[in-house]
């Protein structure tokens, strides 16, 4: 986060890695992705928040050592404020869950949201696959286990495969954090499917 006051200013990070989440004043404004690298025209504010996932890496060729973060410079208009200012930085770890502070949903939630929720199974419990087709882009735990990330825009895997043995007769917890776009209150639920979708061969 980085605190002072600019008034209707473009923010413009030259080489985000991967993806950069952008809160003016804890408000949701836009995000900024590497192979796209848009620019945002930020509203009046006095503290900017920079959320910025590191979305892996490949093995091979010229992108061996891509450095995740913010490598280069932040700009606010004519400013370069990534640089002799200061900043409060931290991580998000993922791997306990339980170390967030949850509450009752009473309006929409923001991007950025951690999300928590229930559902029973009675029986014995069997593979499964979970539709995430209301989200837009975020990772999902299922009692603790990380399922993997999704992004069904995108693809090409648009249900997230749950091992039986990840689930348990009775109450099992399901979190997710969501990092784009919520969809409606009465939307806000999740699928347990019998099926795959790995996305269009074409």
């Amino acid at each position: 986060t980085y605190n002072n006051y600019y008034h209707n200013v473009e923010l413009e990070i030259p080489e985000p890695r991967d993806m950069v989440y952008v809160f003016a004043d804890d408000k949701y404004v836009g995000k900024i992705y590497r192979s796209t690298n848009e620019k945002i025209l930020l509203p009046s504010f006095r503290k900017l928040a920079l959320l910025v996932e590191n979305m892996g890496r490949i093995n091979y060729g010229h992108y061996l050592h891509d450095y995740k973060g913010l490598v280069g410079e932040v700009r606010l208009g004519e400013d370069v404020v990534s640089k002799g200012v200061d900043w409060s930085i931290w991580t998000l770890p993922l791997n306990n869950t339980n170390l967030a502070q949850y509450q009752e949903i009473k309006s929409k939630p923001g991007p950025g949201s951690i999300l928590k929720g229930e559902f029973t199974i009675h029986g014995k419990p069997a593979d499964t696959w979970v539709k995430m087709s209301k989200f837009s882009k975020g990772v999902i735990f299922i009692n603790g286990r990380n399922i993997g990330r999704y992004w069904p825009v995108v693809g090409p895997q648009k249900n997230l495969y749950v091992p039986s043995v990840f689930l348990k007769t009775g109450v099992n917890e399901l979190v997710m954090l969501e990092l784009v776009q919520m969809p409606e209150p009465q939307e806000l639920f999740v699928e347990l499917v019998e099926y795959p979708d790995v996305g269009s061969c074409d």
